[in-house]
């Protein structure tokens, strides 16, 4: 299981939200410690959530959901709807794309009943990063970082010592604004000298950790899609007896040519570690 701020970033869903839903009986935890108070959520509670979410982005009421999920409306009905919605949105203005975005992945992630199958463990080496790391106050401006980095940087460093695209994401619990986060680009040679993009925004050379244990699931289309592989990873943690153990990276497996995201290739790796069965429900960090 997990606690709120974990359960926070695999659903990609804040902190406060989770508990608010908690409070009006939408979604309650899993478990609550009855020494500690803390909250912990399953991984199984995920469809549940998805499903509010996507019920929530169709415009119905917290009543009118709540309604829904009590009468238990099959995923075909839910299916329907959110078709039906997505007819609407794609006559709407060009910024209503990112909740459409939204509401099919959700379903995506919804229809999906082998996730887990789709995880790859595997050990990651120390690696040479150019990158920067900084508090980037919205999803626009870190958009913007992100593009300047991949327009410039390839011009700068030579082709070759250039490796993926790759970002490190230590906010703990999710949020969509002052993130902070590390981007650049893993290297295959040493780059020693500092690239200046601006006064505000360096990049340097420093070395990404090794990973003894790296969980990983690949997801295409872009960055508003990457909670699909976090909530794959976040079911095969529950279910071999394993938690976070860190901060988790995006790598660019494939970057879009096209100027979109819908053939962008993403790698998303979450560090984790073995429970054992004494620390099962004693860990000492903080919701």
């Amino acid at each position: 299981m997990f606690l709120t701020g974990e359960f926070s970033q695999i659903s990609r869903v804040s902190k406060r939200l989770l508990q608010y839903y908690d409070e009006i009986g939408l979604l309650k935890p899993a478990r609550i410690d009855p020494h500690t108070g803390y909250r912990y959520y399953s991984a199984r509670q995920l469809p549940r959530l998805n499903r509010i979410l996507a019920l929530k982005d169709l415009g119905l009421t917290l009543d009118h959901i709540a309604g829904i999920m009590q009468a238990e409306v099959s995923d075909e009905e839910i299916h329907g709807m959110l078709l039906m919605k997505k007819a609407e949105l794609e006559q709407t203005l060009l910024e209503d794309v990112q909740r459409l975005r939204r509401i099919e992945a959700r379903l995506q992630q919804n229809q999906l009943s082998n996730d887990a199958l789709d995880v790859v463990v595997k050990s990651i080496p120390a690696q040479l990063f150019l990158s920067i790391r900084t508090i980037l106050p919205s999803p626009e401006e870190m958009l913007q970082l992100v593009q300047h980095v991949q327009r410039v940087l390839p011009s700068r460093v030579d082709q070759q010592v250039l490796g993926p695209f790759a970002g490190v994401v230590y906010t703990y619990g999710f949020t969509l604004r002052n993130n902070d986060v590390e981007v650049g680009y893993l290297l295959n040679k040493p780059v020693e000298d500092p690239i200046v993009l601006s006064e505000e925004y360096v990049l340097r050379m420093r070395e990404l950790p090794p990973v003894q244990t790296m969980a990983t699931a690949v997801q295409i289309g872009g960055p508003d899609l990457v909670f699909v592989a976090l909530g794959r990873i976040g079911q095969w943690i529950e279910s071999n007896g394993y938690r976070m153990a860190g901060p988790y990276r995006e790598i660019g497996v494939e970057l879009p040519s096209s100027g979109t995201f819908d053939e962008m290739i993403v790698e998303v790796q979450m560090p984790v570690e073995r429970v054992s069965r004494s620390s099962n429900f004693l860990l000492t960090i903080g919701e």
